[in-house]
């Protein structure tokens, strides 16, 4: 596969940066790696991407 096919997603700094420290929910935690971070926000976004058009066609249907 070329390189210039490929989606490529700038990395995520507001995200990043805005992530809550020390929050006490203890299935939310800091990611201080970059590359993981960005690996998991792509996968977020992916998962959203799919669940609003999910939403979508259903209210389509049932229209």
């Amino acid at each position: 596969m070329f390189e210039r096919d490929l989606a490529r997603v700038r990395f995520p700094w507001v995200a990043f940066i805005s992530q809550p420290i020390g929050h006490p929910d203890p299935q939310i935690k800091l990611i201080i790696n970059p590359a993981k971070f960005q690996k998991l926000y792509q996968i977020w976004l992916l998962e959203n991407c799919l669940r609003y058009e999910t939403r979508s066609e259903d209210s389509s249907r049932s229209i």
